[in-house]
């Protein structure tokens, strides 16, 4: 009895709101697209340098160039990929030309044949 009260209140026409959407725009597809390309920094034990693959000249040439990259995005991430061998002092240089030429957030490269050891050697043992 109480249903059939209840199916009987309940208004016959629901309000419909329509809505349009606009089109997603060029730009904001570019710029995702942008988004989703990551930096890699590469370092060689030579000391050559590189930015998703391409040899970069000078460190100047790179710092400019993950500037460029970066601008616009919400996430500033650069990945780094140092050569095992790669001298530690230009190691150190390149992490901090990131840093000042805007990137917020280093991440650093595994080799996916090495694993992961659960602790570092002690030099000289």
């Amino acid at each position: 009895m109480l249903l059939i009260i209840f199916m009987v209140m309940t208004p016959k026409n629901v309000p419909e709101i329509s809505v349009r959407v606009p089109p997603e725009s060029k730009k904001k597809r570019q710029q995702q697209n942008k988004e989703n390309d990551n930096l890699v920094v590469g370092l060689d034990k030579q000391g050559a340098l590189s930015l998703n693959g391409q040899p970069m000249n000078s460190k100047d040439e790179l710092g400019d160039f993950i500037a460029s990259r970066l601008q616009g995005r919400d996430k500033k991430v650069v990945f780094i990929d140092f050569d095992d061998d790669a001298n530690y002092g230009g190691a150190v240089e390149i992490l901090d030309l990131a840093k000042r030429n805007g990137a917020v957030v280093l991440g650093i490269m595994k080799k996916k044949d090495r694993p992961v050891p659960d602790t570092f050697p002690l030099p000289g043992t």
